[in-house]
C-alpha cells in the first residue's frame, strides 16, 4: 500500500470518528432540550368571573392577591364581568368561566339546565339583600298589591326567585302578576321612569335607590325570613383536572373574607372607586352584608333544596333536583390544609 493510500485511510477514519462525535453530541444536545421541554409544565389560565354587585372578587382583582397566588403555581388569571346569572352561566358553558358566585335560584334552575358546574362554597346567607321595591308614593304596600302588576326582573336571578317565593307566600303566582325581563342596567331606567310599577332586585340597586329617595322595599329576605345563600361555583372540567387549584382559589378568597373585615374603610375605597359610587353608601352596604366562605352545611342545602321544590311546583324546572348532587366540600376541606 502507498504512503497516499494510507493518508487517505487515516483521513477517512478520522472523518468517521469526527461524525459520529457531532451525531452524539447532537443527541445528547437534543435530549436534554426534550427533558428540559418536559420538566416545564404548560401554564394553566383560571377564568374568574365577578358577577355583578359589591363583591370580594372585585377587592381580590385589586389587590392581585390571585394572580400573585396562582403565578407560584404556574397559573395566570383570566377576568370576565357579568351583569347576571343567566350570562354567567353562558359563559361557564362556553369555557370561560370556572369560578363565580351565584344565588340558590341559579343553582336550581343552573343544574336543571345540565350546566356543568359544583358548589365548592357558601360565600352568603341574606342573598344580597334580594327584594322587591318600588317608588316611595306608590299604592303598593305589600306582596299582595303586586297581582296584575307590572314587575321588572332579571328571569332566573336570585331576585326573581325570592319575587317567586314571595308571591307563593302570598297565594299569589307568577301568572298573577306581568314579568318584564330585563337585566339590571336596562330595568333600573325602566323602574325610575316608571315604565314598571316594581322591581325584583338585589344590592347594591336596592340600597343605591332607597337611600336616594327613588324607591321603599316592600318586602326583603330579611322581612320575610327567607334563607338565600350565595354559593361560589367551579366549572367541573376544571375542578376535576385542577383540584390543587381549585383549592388555592377558596383560600385566596378566604384572604379576602378576613381583610374586608379587618379593612372596612379601605374596602370601601376600592369598591367605591371600582363600581362608581359614593363611598358613604359603599360602607353602609358593606356593614349590612355579612361575607363569609363557609362549606355547605345541612342548613344551606335544605334552603336550596327548598327553592328547587318551589321552581318544580311552579313549573320552572321540569324535573324534581337532588341538592345532594350539586355541591362538593371536599375543595374546601382541601383549602384548610
Amino acid at each position: 500500500m502507498t504512503a497516499s493510500s494510507l493518508r487517505i485511510r487515516a483521513l477517512r477514519k478520522t472523518g468517521l470518528w469526527l461524525l459520529s462525535a457531532s451525531l452524539a453530541l447532537f443527541a445528547l444536545t437534543a435530549c436534554g432540550k426534550s427533558e428540559s421541554a418536559g420538566s416545564s409544565k404548560d401554564t394553566t389560565t383560571v377564568n374568574i368571573a365577578i358577577n355583578g354587585g359589591l363583591n370580594l372578587l372585585t377587592i381580590a382583582k385589586k389587590k392581585g392577591w390571585f394572580e400573585e397566588a396562582f403565578e407560584k403555581a404556574n397559573a395566570k388569571v383570566q377576568w370576565n364581568e357579568f351583569q347576571s346569572s343567566v350570562p354567567l352561566l353562558e359563559g361557564l358553558v362556553s369555557d370561560r368561566v370556572d369560578f363565580s358566585f351565584i344565588g340558590d335560584g341559579t343553582v336550581v334552575t343552573g343544574k336543571a339546565a345540565n350546566s356543568p358546574f359544583t358548589v365548592i362554597s357558601v360565600t352568603g346567607v341574606q342573598g344580597n339583600q334580594n327584594s322587591v321595591i318600588v317608588k316611595p308614593d306608590s299604592p303598593i304596600q305589600s306582596i299582595a298589591d303586586l297581582k296584575g302588576k307590572q314587575i321588572a326582573v332579571a328571569k332566573g336571578s336570585s331576585g326573581h326567585i325570592f319575587l317567586i317565593k314571595a308571591l307563593q307566600k302570598n297565594g299569589l303566582s307568577e301568572s298573577d302578576v306581568k314579568i318584564v325581563q330585563l337585566q339590571p342596567d336596562e330595568a333600573n331606567p325602566a323602574f325610575q321612569a316608571g315604565q314598571v310599577d316594581a322591581w325584583g332586585i338585589w344590592d347594591p340597586f336596592v340600597t343605591t335607590e332607597v337611600a336616594a329617595g327613588r324607591a321603599r322595599i316592600v318586602e326583603s329576605v330579611q322581612t320575610m325570613g327567607f334563607v338565600a345563600p350565595a354559593v361560589m361555583i367551579g366549572r367541573d372540567k376544571f375542578l376535576k383536572e385542577h383540584p390543587d387549584l381549585t383549592a388555592l382559589y377558596l383560600k385566596v378568597y378566604q384572604q379576602a373574607v378576613d381583610w374586608v373585615a379587618q379593612n372596612p374603610d379601605e374596602a370601601a375605597d376600592i369598591l367605591a372607586t371600582e363600581k362608581k359610587m359614593d363611598k358613604a353608601l359603599v360602607k353602609t352596604l358593606i356593614e349590612n352584608t355579612q361575607y363569609i366562605n363557609d362549606p355547605i352545611t345541612a342548613e344551606t342545602a335544605e334552603a336550596i333544596q327548598s327553592t328547587a321544590d318551589i321552581l318544580l311546583e311552579s313549573g320552572t324546572i321540569k324535573e324534581k333536583l337532588d341538592v345532594s348532587k350539586v355541591y362538593d366540600n371536599s375543595y374546601f376541606e382541601a383549602s384548610k390544609k
